[in-house]
């Protein structure tokens, strides 16, 4: 039995494959950074509404700022919390940066939750 192929046929996977690299490695980090957005707004609903409890709790809103910074994890570097007396409640406010894959890419997304609790 003879292995019989048609001309011009070989590498055509190769040639596959490297024209549609491109396009995955995009998808991919297209990807990861909306998955790094998604964590970070997660993360800051989350320290936004610790720090709310433990400032509504101890009457006290300064006590918000240490409660959102313990919250947040140490991945995501910048970011800030603040705490004011709302009414009769408290409010804690806490903004972050999200993280980009590649330094010096100008995507300046921050994203920002109030969480406003009573006190007692």
């Amino acid at each position: 039995m003879t292995d019989r192929r048609r001309g011009g046929e070989e590498g055509t996977a190769s040639v596959e494959l490297a024209a549609m690299l491109p396009t995955v490695v995009m998808i991919m980090l297209f990807s990861f950074e909306a998955l790094m957005a998604a964590w970070t707004i997660e993360r800051v609903e989350n320290a936004a509404r610790t720090g709310a409890r433990l400032a509504g709790q101890s009457q006290d809103s300064g006590a918000c700022v240490p409660g959102a910074q313990a919250a947040m994890p140490g991945w995501l570097n910048d970011y800030s919390a603040s705490g004011t007396p709302s009414g009769n409640g408290v409010q804690c406010r806490v903004r972050a940066t999200v993280p980009v894959l590649f330094p010096g890419v100008p995507l300046d997304f921050t994203v920002e939750r109030t969480v406003t609790m009573p006190q007692g």
